[in-house]
């Protein structure tokens, strides 16, 4: 069953003008294949979608939203919403000020009991770690084991210098 084709309200070269300085390359498309239309270069549906490298039930929608609303219908593109943070802009401040505190974190597990604990927010422990280190860009405050070998009073600096031979004797 073959549906009739949409009447196209604008001229080609309208369309043509506004295909060719259109940034969106989604909305771009959509006025490629109504400046076909209009031209009579792609007579089916099938030619216009190779020409517009899209699939013909995408240029099927594309000309019934014409056919409902004209041009301006064409331009809402939606965007899927994606998925929702799991912290919230307070927990993620009130996190931010206790890696600022002087005593800070432990570790990342201590940070995963704290939001457990604290907030309510059971998180995976990659999912604390890359939240600390690479958005938040904290480094945790626990001092790390030294050496026992390692003096505490000698510091890197104070060696005597080596003793090197002189080279005009």
């Amino acid at each position: 069953m073959n549906k009739p084709l949409p009447t196209i309200t604008e001229s080609s070269e309208t369309l043509q003008k506004r295909w060719r300085t259109e940034a969106d390359s989604q909305k771009r498309s959509r006025l490629q294949a109504l400046y076909l239309l209009a031209t009579g270069q792609a007579r089916s549906r099938l030619a216009r979608a190779t020409l517009v490298a899209v699939h013909r039930h995408t240029i099927e929608a594309w000309l019934w939203l014409y056919e409902e609303g004209g041009l301006g219908a064409l331009w809402p593109i939606k965007k899927a919403p994606g998925k929702r943070p799991s912290l919230t802009p307070a927990v993620l401040s009130n996190l931010r000020d206790r890696l600022a505190h002087a005593r800070g974190f432990g570790s990342y597990g201590e940070i995963q009991q704290y939001l457990t604990q604290v907030h309510n927010i059971p998180l995976a422990y990659s999912t604390v770690h890359a939240l600390v280190r690479y958005k938040l860009q904290a480094k945790l405050k626990a001092p790390r084991r030294s050496h026992p070998k390692k003096s505490p009073q000698r510091s890197p600096t104070s060696r005597p210098p080596l003793a090197r031979p002189s080279r005009g004797a």
